[in-house]
C-alpha cells in the first residue's frame, strides 16, 4: 500500500501549463486523474492504464500510458511512490536512459509530498503487502458475504 506520494515540481508545472495544448492537454488531464486516484489510495494497476511493457532500466518503475504517445513515469520505493516525469514517448525514453544507473527518487530538487488516503473499508481488494514488486502481487481478499454471493451464482448456473 502506498502511504506517501512525492511529485516532482516539473511534473506539476507541466500539468498546469499543458492544459492549453491539445494533445498534451488530454494527456495532462489523464495524468491528473491518475495522480488524484493514487492520492485516494487506489492501487497502482487500477489507477490508470499501465504501459504494455515492463520497464527494466529503472527498478520498480511503472509507466502509465496517457494516450497520444505520452507517458507518466513513477517509481515505487517501499511505501512511497515518486511521480517523476511526464512527456512524450521519446522524452520518456531519454529520461529512463539518463536515470538507468541512478536512483531517481534521490533528486536535488525538493519534491512535493502528499499523504495517501487509506482505501475505504468496503474495498474488495485491500492492498496488504506494502513491499510487493508488481502491482498485481497483492492477495485478493473477499468477505464471507461476497464469497457466498459468488458461489451461490455459480451453483445456480451449474444447475440450469
Amino acid at each position: 500500500m502506498i502511504r506517501q506520494l512525492h511529485i516532482h515540481p516539473k511534473v506539476e508545472k507541466t500539468l498546469q501549463k499543458s492544459a492549453r495544448t491539445s494533445a498534451l492537454g488530454i494527456a495532462a488531464h489523464r495524468a491528473a486523474r491518475i495522480i488524484e486516484s493514487l492520492k485516494n489510495g487506489t492501487r497502482l494497476a487500477q489507477a490508470g492504464p499501465l504501459s504494455q511493457t515492463k520497464e527494466a532500466r529503472v527498478r520498480q518503475s511503472f509507466k502509465y500510458d496517457l494516450g497520444k504517445g505520452y507517458r507518466l513515469i513513477t517509481v515505487k520505493k517501499h511505501a512511497d511512490l515518486y511521480i517523476l516525469f511526464i512527456g512524450d514517448h521519446d522524452r520518456c525514453d531519454r529520461w529512463l536512459d539518463t536515470y538507468s544507473k541512478k536512483k531517481p527518487g534521490n533528486t536535488e530538487v525538493e519534491l512535493r509530498s502528499y499523504p495517501v488516503r487509506p482505501p475505504s473499508l468496503n474495498a474488495v481488494q485491500p492492498d496488504l503487502n506494502p513491499d510487493a514488486d508488481e502491482p498485481g502481487d497483492e492477495p485478493l481478499m473477499l468477505t464471507q458475504q461476497q464469497l457466498r454471493r459468488v458461489f451461490c451464482g455459480l451453483v445456480q448456473q451449474a444447475g440450469t
